[in-house]
Formats: structure tokens, C-alpha cells, sequence
């Protein structure tokens, strides 16, 4: 059973998981919507959509540890756990590079530079954007199930060693152990170093225009400039959620002591949960579209409001329904 501090975690985490599939599926069901009325995705829009379907599975994985924390003491959960596993690797994975992905992205449609790689690579983004999807992620996810398998072997070589009493031989697969966690970390930490590199460069790119600006005497404020600010601040949000991620994550996956604890491993799941949910509500913020689209269904559920409670029912499809045929908020429906 879980005790009061445990429990207002788990009513934390339940919350945050909630919040993440509400503003994950807003942002799929939107550029989905808009995929089916003009036909076509755009390259920021499939980013978005891999990016939120991605982290409704990592909330939903997280959210299924969280619970199985409760009944972590019975030993016919093992196959359970490594399926929950796996799951996490696939949406953790994924989640870190179409994240980078979208930085990047965003990177070398935003900002200007003379090299002439910049250049190759901002022609070429649209034509490479499925390898740079998938590619990374692909590669780093058959590395990490190497990983897994082996950290399994050894984790089970360590249990046997412990009824043997084989101090040494536990020693041995410990060592092993450690070693390939700190190896799966250095997995995630490069998606992390091209984030920092883009933003840094963005950084760069927005002083460079800012003292052609002045030089010119002409205003900073122009379209150009709001531009690199609104998407230093996504991308800035980007990294202080994802550090505090991988504090959660380092706490579960990296520290066998601290996983004993059920306070500190749900503790530890809420501030995995913040970055799933806390990033993609800025990515609302900052998206015109999803902005638009965000203030539209605030108008929608005020006039629902208005009416009968049988009306209420209906709001969801009425929703949909307007963005389909493009209504504009002029009035109540």
C-alpha cells in the first residue's frame, strides 16, 4: 500500500499524464485535421505530429511504471516489466530525436549564415527530413536494445551471484552493469549536444541581425527578430525540461538505491512527466497555427457554455467539425 506522500505523488503524475495526452493529442489532431483539408503535410507539421504521438506513448509508459510500482514486490510481474521496458526505449528514444529533430529544423529555417554547408543543408532540409526523422532514431534504437539485452544478462548474473555468494563474480557483472548504463546515458546525451549547438547558433544568428539592424537604423523588433526569439524560447524550454527529464531518469534506470524507494522512484516519474507535457504546451504557445487553433476551441467550449448540457455532449464533434470546414470565430454555433 502506499502511504499519503506516495499518494500525492501518484495524484501529481496521474494529473501530468492526463495533461500530456490532452495537449499531445491537441497538437496530432489539429495538424491531422489540416493534413486532410489541404492534402499535404508540411515538413514542421509530420515533426510535430511523430513528436506528439510519440510522447503520448512515453506519458503512457511512464504513467504504467508509476502504477506497477504498487505491486513491485510480486515476481510473476517480470515479463511485464521488461515489455514496459522496451516500450520506454521505443518512446523514450523517439522522443529525444524528433525533439532534436524539430530544433534543428526550425534552426535552418529561421536563422541565416553564409556557409556554404548551412546552405546545402537549408535547401536540402525538406528532401532529408525523413532520414533525419528515422535515421538517428533507428540506429540508436538497435544500439540501445544491444544495450538492454546485455544489461539484462548482467543484472541476472548479479541475482545468482548473490545466493552463490559469489562476492567477485558480482563484482564483475556490476562493473559490466554500470558500464553500459553510463554508455545508454552517452546515447541521450548526444541528441542533447545538437540541441545546445542549435541553440547556441541561434544565439549567434539573432546577435549577428540584431547589430545589422542597428547598423542600418532601422528597428529590432522586425518579423525576422521575433522569430529567432519566439524560437529560442521553445528551444530553451526544450533544454531545461530535458535536463530535468533525465534527473528523473537517472534516478530510476541509474541508481539502484534510490529505486527501492517508492517516494523517490514516483517522485522521480513526476518530473519525467513534466517534459512530455511542460514542452509540447509551449510548442502550442508558440505555433501560430496551434495557437489559433488553441484560442478557437477556448471560444467553442465558452458558447457551449452557454447551452443546455445536452449540448455539451456534442462539443467534441462540433470541434472537429468546425476546423474541417474552416469556421471562423465570429459568433456562437
Amino acid at each position: 500500500m502506499l502511504n499519503s506522500g506516495e499518494k500525492i505523488f501518484m495524484a501529481v503524475i496521474t494529473g501530468e499524464f492526463l495533461l500530456g495526452i490532452l495537449v499531445n493529442g491537441f497538437i496530432a489532431l489539429v495538424n491531422c485535421i489540416d493534413w486532410v483539408k489541404s492534402k499535404k503535410l508540411s515538413p514542421g507539421d509530420l515533426i510535430l505530429v511523430s513528436l506528439a504521438i510519440s510522447r503520448i506513448g512515453l506519458s503512457s509508459t511512464i504513467m504504467c511504471n508509476s502504477y506497477l510500482i504498487e505491486i513491485s514486490t510480486n515476481e510473476l510481474i517480470t515479463n511485464q516489466v521488461r515489455m514496459i521496458d522496451v516500450f520506454f526505449l521505443l518512446t523514450h528514444s523517439s522522443n529525444i530525436w524528433f525533439a532534436t529533430v524539430l530544433s534543428i529544423f526550425y534552426f535552418l529555417k529561421i536563422t541565416n549564415f553564409s556557409n556554404p554547408l548551412f546552405l546545402w543543408m537549408k535547401w536540402r532540409i525538406g528532401r532529408m527530413l525523413f532520414i533525419l526523422l528515422w535515421g538517428p532514431w533507428i540506429s540508436s534504437l538497435s544500439i540501445g536494445f544491444l544495450m538492454m539485452e546485455k544489461m539484462y544478462y548482467y543484472a541476472n548474473l548479479i541475482n545468482i551471484g548473490n545466493k552463490r555468494n559469489g562476492s567477485q563474480e558480482v563484482q564483475v557483472s556490476k562493473n559490466m552493469f554500470i558500464m553500459l548504463q553510463t554508455l545508454f546515458g552517452l546515447l541521450t546525451l548526444i541528441p542533447f549536444a545538437l540541441s545546445t549547438i542549435s541553440f547556441s547558433l541561434f544565439i549567434l544568428s539573432l546577435w549577428r541581425h540584431t547589430q545589422q539592424m542597428q547598423l542600418n537604423a532601422t528597428g529590432s523588433r522586425d518579423p525576422s527578430t521575433e522569430a529567432h526569439i519566439r524560437a529560442m524560447k521553445a528551444m530553451s524550454s526544450f533544454l531545461i525540461l530535458f535536463l530535468l527529464y533525465y534527473v528523473g531518469f537517472f534516478f530510476n534506470y541509474g541508481n539502484h538505491s534510490a529505486v527501492k524507494s517508492k517516494l523517490i522512484f514516483l517522485s522521480s516519474m513526476a518530473i519525467m512527466l513534466l517534459y512530455p507535457f511542460g514542452h509540447s504546451l509551449v510548442l502550442i504557445l508558440w505555433n501560430s497555427k496551434l495557437r489559433k487553433a488553441a484560442q478557437r476551441v477556448s471560444w467553442l467550449m465558452k458558447c457551449f457554455q452557454r447551452g443546455s448540457h445536452l449540448q455539451a455532449l456534442w462539443v467534441p464533434l462540433r470541434i472537429i467539425g468546425h476546423f474541417l470546414v474552416g469556421g471562423k470565430s465570429s459568433g456562437c454555433l
